[in-house]
């Protein structure tokens, strides 16, 4: 009995501090998304990353290993397997960051205080404009970086509540 009531709060406190994440190709050509640690995508299954067409969008959600931070970044000019001209990780899915040169939406959720911090990011370089747009009732406006440490919050940590849900764009 103790077993299936401590499954069952597990399950809802997991729940409770998911976070969606829309992202939305917004360039005139495909981006593929990639998440590190992984996402769960809309189906149920981990995800490192996968293709997005121009023009497109497709939500994740970010679990509970996010709260110690994690990394969502566009690559570009990707094939089939995942090798890429630039942000490739060596496979379509993801298992570890990108090396240099990808920019980056950073994540932190349900971190500190129940808030989630974000920061839109070119320390690692600058491949493709990318936004920070939380959703709901947070009152912070959209984050990015439109070119090696340019934009609107580039390089500028926010918060927003625990709950909050974010569509990254690109370009």
């Amino acid at each position: 009995m103790f077993t299936r009531a401590f499954t069952i709060l597990t399950a809802l406190a997991a729940a409770a501090s998911a976070t969606t994440v829309t992202v939305t190709n917004n360039c005139s050509y495909q981006v593929d998304p990639a998440f590190y640690p992984t996402a769960t995508a809309s189906d149920g299954s981990s995800t490192g990353g996968f293709p997005l067409a121009a023009g497109t969008s497709a939500s994740v959600t970010l679990g509970s290993e996010w709260a110690n931070g994690g990394r969502i970044w566009g690559r570009t000019g990707c094939d089939a397997a995942g090798n890429c001209q630039t942000g490739g990780c060596g496979a379509e899915s993801c298992t570890s960051p990108a090396g240099s040169g990808a920019t980056l939406a950073q994540f932190s959720i349900n971190s500190w205080n129940s808030l989630d911090f974000f920061t839109p990011a070119t320390a690692d370089g600058f491949n493709v404009a990318v936004t920070v747009t939380p959703g709901g009732s947070c009152t912070t406006g959209p984050q990015g970086c439109t070119g090696l440490n340019e934009g609107d919050g580039c390089g500028m940590t926010s918060s927003c509540p625990t709950g909050t849900d974010y569509t990254v764009s690109f370009c």
